[in-house]
């Protein structure tokens, strides 16, 4: 007996990992939603730490042994430097907000300009290395050696 060939929906790995992360997000979200968790500061904790997570985990995918063939620019570290600066900014906004140092509005519109940035830029580096080490290098012309 032959099994029933089923089609399956190719995702890459990256792919994956993203979407299991929003996932994740979206049920936290929720649950600060129909008020089972109300505190804010552990929301923004819980939401950051996936968020890390997920950049450390694109980050592993792509430098593993099945590594993609071209480099770029502004490569993961890059990426991962720049997200922990963004978070360091999140937190030092979050600290004058708790000290009543700055007004409540103010403060969450800073963090939701701060976290618009970081989810654009962090998007944009990971689609401009994915498309760049998505075409392969062009085949080295061989060369008769000459002494």
């Amino acid at each position: 007996m032959k099994k029933p060939k089923t089609k399956k929906i190719f995702l890459p790995p990256v792919i994956k990992l993203l979407l299991r992360g929003y996932i994740i997000m979206a049920f936290i979200l929720a649950i600060e939603y129909f008020k089972i968790i109300t505190d804010i500061g552990l929301i923004i904790f819980l939401v950051t730490i996936i968020s890390i997570s997920m950049v450390f985990g694109v980050g592993y995918l792509l430098v593993m042994k099945s590594r993609p063939v071209r480099s770029v620019g502004f490569d993961i570290p890059n990426t991962v430097l720049f997200f922990v600066k963004g978070i360091m900014v999140l937190y030092f906004v979050s600290m004058l907000a708790q000290f009543t140092i700055l007004p409540e509005r103010i403060t969450s519109l800073l963090m939701l300009v701060i976290a618009g940035i970081l989810v654009l830029v962090g998007v944009a580096s990971y689609i401009y290395e994915v498309l760049e080490r998505s075409r392969p290098l062009p085949k080295a012309k061989i060369r008769p050696k000459t002494r």
